[in-house]
């Protein structure tokens, strides 16, 4: 089934699956976007554009996509806005460019086909290093602990980590790539792994959202 889309291009975003995005709606040509959107009902697909040339920025075809919630409105017509991944989109071409992108495509189904121990074993481990960070991250972390202890999807947890805690914006795309969950699931393992024999102990995304409408602040803004 062709897949039909609004696309918000961002240098600096990576939309998963069981995953929030805040976002800052400031130019015209979005504010057009989000009210698209919001009046269709619809969905919006986030894709990753890196700046390749000078001043020239290349969206990436395989994208994040999900609803959209607005959180503020501002008498600028600016907006404050919230999406929760719901799924990942291969865009085969623009059906519109101005003003604003519109791309057709299909839905990527996730290969979960891999031993049944060897995904419990992924799931019950990163799930366990994922708690004991929050744990001695928050304050108050009775609600999202509780959360994580009830996931029984190893995609979602991935999804989560690669979110928050992957060092750079080519390996969370790759991490949104990956069509294998073992190859996935193997990999987040090793991150948090890594994580728990470093002295690093914060995530590297600025804004830290719990599903669940739990969340905490590592100093930043939400990103524009």
């Amino acid at each position: 089934m062709v897949v039909k889309l609004p696309i918000f291009p961002l240098p600096n975003s990576i939309l998963y699956p069981g995953v929030y995005a805040p976002l800052h709606i400031f130019e015209d040509r979005y504010k057009l976007m989000v009210r698209h959107v919001e009046d269709a009902g619809g969905e919006l697909a986030i894709s990753y554009a890196p700046e390749l040339q000078d001043g020239k920025f290349f969206p990436s075809m395989i994208c994040g996509a999900g609803t959209v919630k607005i959180l503020r409105r501002y008498d600028t017509g600016e907006a404050d806005i919230l999406v929760f991944g719901t799924r990942r989109i291969k865009f085969h071409r623009y059906a519109q460019e101005i003003p604003y992108l519109i791309g057709e495509g299909e839905v990527i189904p996730m290969k979960r086909e891999m031993p049944e121990k060897t995904e419990q074993m992924l799931l019950t481990e990163i799930r366990d290093m994922l708690i004991n960070w929050i744990f001695t991250q928050f304050d108050d972390s009775a609600r999202p602990i509780q959360f994580f202890k009830n996931i029984v999807d190893l995609d979602s947890l991935c999804n989560f980590v690669a979110s928050y805690f992957l060092p750079d914006m080519e390996q969370k795309q790759k991490m949104l790539e990956e069509n294998e969950l073992e190859v996935k699931g193997q990999h987040i393992w090793q991150v948090l792994k890594n994580l728990e024999s470093s002295s690093d102990k914060g995530p590297v995304s600025t804004t830290l959202i719990f599903p669940g409408g739990q969340s905490g602040n590592t100093g930043g803004e939400p990103l524009n």
